[in-house]
């Protein structure tokens, strides 16, 4: 029996976490989904263990401990490790340990949660030895993400020809569903979500964690497309990535998600910059094309009140304001975070324990007698805020560093290397007669991964990570750490 195979497989399983909806829990998009990644990624970590302790020939023929003895010298493995590591401790030394390890039944993240994306990150970077087992991996994440369309979409279809009643609630009427409909309603009667007409949930429950996922999604594509499928325009394969690219680019929109919406446009002149730093013959036309995309956005929020531009579908896109309630309530979390941290700068209040903050520092300006409260009142909302109040400045330091280790190991390549010298050294270290891309094919894919990062940081400040974001950021992290080590 290959117990490292079995191990894989279970890892191919994680990503369908995204798609788990416990309508039987209090928290149906949530509950469900850690429960599935924690099983499958237990289950890969003990048949990994047993491939370790009773299969030793295919121990042997995989490599398995020349494999590992690279690994741990990997500057970008020991950045995350360092991360995961310095965010256990701050749960250990923060005002309610049980709390930052296990978490609450809402939200299951803490402690545990990151010990499990830290086993998924290590075990692919073991296991995902060659392209293809990163190309079956990325085919798993499209087929996620269609499906998630798909339930995003039937959700708003059963409205269609829904019936409604009026009752009364809290003592003024309301239009709700009969309970009766047409043959949409029958259909999808039992899929959560909103109307068409409302921003796009899918099977996350929130939009703005639905245009983050569809980034990543796009990259999945676009990677795959680059690295194997490009040669062959009208082959199956390609069809499908170019369909699935169009239905990923509509829920992106959908979902309009203003924070992922300057992510996907900082990622994309990242993504050309690469360019015009590699290619001096483009220069002139990637330059010009930096302008005009700078110059369309910075006119469509300027004129973001004009009716024109408000009658257009997914406008909310546009809506970018210092002034816009939502940044106002982000701003008093952020004061609150700040005074938090002040408290206990160096690890912080522990993971989960934001809600103390929230009751020690109190900002009035939070409530509002005519609105209510603003945003959700247990996390900061930004990933910055949330790791430097929970984890202090060492768990801050700690995510940045991860960061400003993968920046430096792309920028080191980027100057060092040039495309024929990485080709040859593809040549040299590939197995399985993998597919071996051109320079040109080569180059995108560099410049796909050097970019994707920057739409997760620049929608990071106005929002927090849930377990459907951590998934993807970790086993980015993962490819990222296989690519580094095999040019070295």
């Amino acid at each position: 029996m290959n117990y490292f195979k079995i191990s894989k497989f279970f890892l191919y399983l994680a990503p369908f976490a995204i798609v788990i909806i416990s309508t039987s829990t209090l928290f149906p998009f949530i509950v469900g989904k850690y429960v599935w990644f924690r099983t499958v990624i237990d289950l890969a970590l003990i048949f990994f263990l047993l491939g370790i302790l009773l299969d030793s020939y295919r121990t042997s023929e995989l490599k398995i401990y020349e494999s590992l003895s690279k690994i741990v010298r990997n500057p970008l493995v020991i950045a995350v490790t360092l991360f995961a590591a310095v965010f256990i401790l701050a749960g250990f030394f923060g005002i309610d340990q049980a709390n930052s390890f296990w978490s609450n039944f809402e939200r299951g993240e803490g402690g545990l949660q990151i010990l499990h994306l830290w086993l998924f990150f290590t075990l692919a970077v073991i296991l995902f030895r060659n392209e293809k087992d990163w190309h079956k991996l990325f085919w798993i994440f499209i087929i996620v993400g269609a499906y998630m369309a798909f339930y995003g979409f039937g959700a708003g279809l059963k409205y269609v020809d829904a019936e409604w009643t009026t009752v009364t609630q809290n003592g003024a009427p309301t239009q709700v569903l009969s309970g009766q409909g047409g043959a949409l309603y029958q259909t999808f009667k039992g899929f959560i979500g909103p109307q068409l007409s409302e921003r796009f949930h899918g099977t996350l429950g929130n939009p703005a964690y639905v245009a983050t996922f569809s980034i990543f999604l796009l990259f999945y594509t676009a990677y795959l497309y680059f690295s194997k499928y490009y040669q062959k325009l009208f082959s199956w394969q390609s069809i499908l990535l170019y369909i699935f690219s169009i239905i990923f680019l509509v829920i992106f929109w959908l979902a309009a998600t203003r924070g992922a919406f300057m992510g996907l446009i900082a990622t994309i002149i990242a993504f050309l910059f690469y360019f015009v730093y590699s290619k001096k013959a483009y220069r002139k036309w990637l330059f010009l094309a930096i302008a005009l995309i700078i110059l369309i956005v910075g006119a469509m929020i300027y004129f973001k009140d004009n009716s024109l531009i408000k009658s257009l579908p997914g406008s909310r896109l546009f809506d970018i304001s210092l002034k816009a309630e939502t940044w106002e309530h982000r701003t008093y979390m952020w004061n609150m975070a700040w005074d938090g941290f002040k408290e206990r700068p160096l690890l912080g209040w522990g993971p989960e324990n934001y809600i103390n903050v929230f009751d020690r520092h109190f900002d009035i300006r939070y409530f509002s007698p005519e609105k209510g409260f603003g945003a959700w009142f247990d996390r900061a909302h930004s990933i910055y805020f949330d790791y430097l109040v929970e984890t202090g400045i060492l768990g801050l330091l700690s995510f940045v560093g991860i960061w400003i280790v993968f920046y430096w190991r792309s920028l080191k390549e980027l100057v060092s290397n040039n495309l024929q010298s990485i080709s040859e050294n593809f040549k040299q270290k590939r197995d399985n007669k993998e597919y071996l891309s051109d320079d040109r094919s080569l180059l995108i894919q560099r410049a796909l991964i050097f970019a994707l990062p920057i739409s997760y940081l620049v929608q990071g400040i106005v929002l927090f990570d849930i377990l459907p974001i951590y998934i993807n950021i970790f086993i980015f992290l993962a490819l990222a750490a296989y690519k580094f080590e095999i040019k070295n």
